[in-house]
């Protein structure tokens, strides 16, 4: 007769054998792949939030409304946009790509010929208070901390002074590379050309070393004073936002303003300048090239 504990006795072996495996699986696992799954759910989230927030942005502030309470970077965002065009994180690419796309017609004759072009119909002065006037004097630091004088760089020469809004702006740069293209057409007319922004003179030597500088003076006007004086920058106060426009201006082998443009994009027609500049020195616009050497 057969023992019924005998019997029983492979079913615990099994049971024995099988109670290692069980015992080896960590209640805790599931909990913790159930987190993991949760945190990677709730960073999806974050993600389609942030998108959703962009978009929502984007519609609700379309290319072609910049604003007095837009800061550089919304106003940079708006005007890039505008064309088409998406920041790549290299100010110096991003400047060139913005005059590919803006700058329709680059300068390519001699100037004798852009000169004799008589069809062509420069832009007009915009009304500022300066105009007409003897400029105030500017006294600021370059990229080396050097202070400049504006009544030495321009003594007994015309000159543009174009305020631009930092090294940090991609169109704000394109306009500088723009005249530095063109510089040798200044030149001709005896004519120089100064920058000036509010970027510290270590910021602006720090880009021109990773991306190469400028043929002409770029001067820090740090706390916007010089901007101010010129109608460019508005301080924040109780009733306004702080903002800042670019501004192109010309001034005479006098001293005095003669030409002045703002505005929230960056001035790109040089032909204009180099006209505006030969007008008033007396040089006509079909001059002969050893007349426009007399001119300077």
């Amino acid at each position: 007769m057969s023992n019924p504990v005998e019997k029983a006795g492979p079913s615990n072996m099994r049971s024995s054998q099988t109670d290692p495996v069980r015992s080896d699986l960590d209640p805790a696992e599931p909990q913790e792949r159930e987190w993991g799954t949760r945190i990677f759910l709730g960073f999806l989230f974050l993600i389609a939030c942030a998108y959703a927030s962009m978009l929502i942005y984007h519609v609700s502030r379309p290319p072609g409304t910049v604003a007095e309470n837009d800061g550089i970077m919304e106003q940079c965002r708006q005007i890039c946009m505008r064309y088409g065009l998406v920041s790549t994180g290299n100010v110096r690419h991003d400047a060139e790509t913005y005059l590919e796309v803006v700058q329709k017609n680059p300068l390519t004759q001699e100037l004798s010929q852009i000169l004799a072009q008589t069809e062509y119909q420069p832009v007009p002065s915009q009304e500022h208070r300066l105009l007409n006037q003897p400029v105030p004097e500017i006294v600021l630091p370059d990229e080396t901390g050097k202070q400049q004088s504006l009544s030495q760089l321009g003594k007994d020469r015309p000159m543009v002074v174009v305020f631009y809004l930092g090294y940090g702006c991609s169109h704000c740069v394109a306009q500088l590379i723009a005249l530095d293209k063109d510089l040798h057409y200044f030149h001709e007319l005896g004519a120089e050309i100064v920058a000036i922004s509010s970027d510290e003179p270590s910021h602006t030597a720090e880009r021109f070393k990773e991306y190469g500088r400028f043929h002409f003076p770029v001067l820090a006007d740090v706390d916007n004073s010089i901007a101010q004086a010129w109608d460019v920058y508005q301080p924040e106060s109780e009733e306004r936002p702080e903002f800042s426009k670019h501004g192109t201006f010309v001034i005479d082998r006098t001293g005095h303003l003669i030409w002045a443009v703002t505005g929230t994009e960056p001035f790109l027609d040089n032909e204009t300048l180099l006209r505006i500049i030969a007008d008033s020195q007396g040089t006509q616009t079909s001059a002969a090239p050893e007349e426009l050497a007399a001119a300077r």
